[in-house]
């Protein structure tokens, strides 16, 4: 019965999100004729990207009653080491790894704080933020360090068959976390922790251990997203991912992972990362000025923890 019960509480959330996603796209193409152009889908999909790839991560840290602000410095930091290694060794493939292993480094940071010295989430991961921007900023000096090779760039400007490399990685990427956190041990453990984690502690699981590892996890995927952001302006960028943090947990929020932890699809957040993305493509193409997104961001968060907390106070 219980089952039963939380079956149908998923199905209705899902079934919302895509009749708010269908309301908003139809909305959007009355309000402006060139949203339905080829060529802003592409670039709204395109734009989105680097939310999608943290969400995945941030849906795992949120459900384990975690919270990762560091990621959008983190994707400027764990660029900036990549490039580096790049620069020194000439190896592009050796500075795309090194993006993601420099990543993952801050993510490791986050988990230790978290995990094993039991530092608040907001907390640890607000300090690794203020860290890895300030280490960037000091070896740069603020400034841009072009890169022009191709290999390195591929993520960010290659396409398969015309379709952007980044646009054929997201799906793939999806699938494979919604497997592991579905599917394995790791995932279970993971609501287990968010759930109750004394109860998962006592049942025999590792939960120093799996913090660590979500939070290393969220941090390789800042720095893929980093490998991306650099292929794309062909640069590194000391401000690159700045607020990115901010819009990926509006994302995983209007999708309706719980704050509270224990709960949560990723394909959710991957629905919330569209709703997010139809707004601020709209308010881009109308002709008002940039700041009111700043606005409209923190209405939505409001509205949507305000409106996910009376679904679910008046649910089945």
């Amino acid at each position: 019965m219980k089952e039963t019960t939380l079956k149908l509480k998923r199905n209705f959330k899902i079934i919302t999100l895509i009749i708010i996603v269908i309301l908003l796209f139809t909305a959007s193409s009355l309000i402006s004729p060139f949203f339905l152009d080829i060529n802003n889908i592409l670039n709204l999909f395109v734009q989105v990207s680097v939310l999608a790839i943290l969400a995945i991560g941030m849906t795992y840290v949120i459900i384990s009653t975690g919270l990762d602000l560091s990621v959008g410095s983190n994707i400027a930091f764990s660029g900036l080491i990549g490039v580096l290694v790049f620069k020194s060794t000439e190896n592009p493939l050796l500075g795309m790894l090194f993006c993601i292993i420099a990543g993952a480094f801050i993510g490791l940071l986050n988990g230790l704080m978290i995990g094993y010295l039991k530092i608040n989430a907001f907390m640890a991961t607000l300090s690794t933020l203020a860290i890895a921007r300030g280490a960037t900023l000091l070896i740069t000096g603020g400034r841009t360090i072009s890169v022009t090779n191709n290999i390195f760039n591929f993520l960010g400007q290659g396409t398969l068959f015309n379709i952007p490399v980044i646009l054929i990685l997201i799906p793939i990427l999806y699938v494979a976390f919604y497997f592991v956190l579905k599917r394995t041990i790791f995932g279970r453990s993971i609501y287990a922790l968010g759930g109750n984690e004394k109860a998962a502690i006592v049942a025999g699981i590792k939960s120093k251990l799996i913090i660590l590892y979500i939070y290393m996890l969220s941090g390789a995927l800042a720095g893929l997203c980093a490998i991306f952001i650099v292929g794309r302006l062909s640069s590194l960028q000391p401000w690159a991912g700045l607020g990115t943090e901010f819009e990926t947990v509006i994302a995983v929020v209007l999708g309706g992972i719980n704050l509270a932890g224990g709960e949560g699809e990723l394909h959710e957040s991957f629905v919330g990362v569209i709703i997010l993305a139809i707004i601020l493509n709209i308010l881009g193409l109308l002709p008002i000025s940039p700041f009111y997104q700043y606005i409209t961001k923190g209405l939505i968060m409001i509205a949507a923890v305000f409106i996910y907390g009376r679904l679910q106070k008046y649910s089945i």
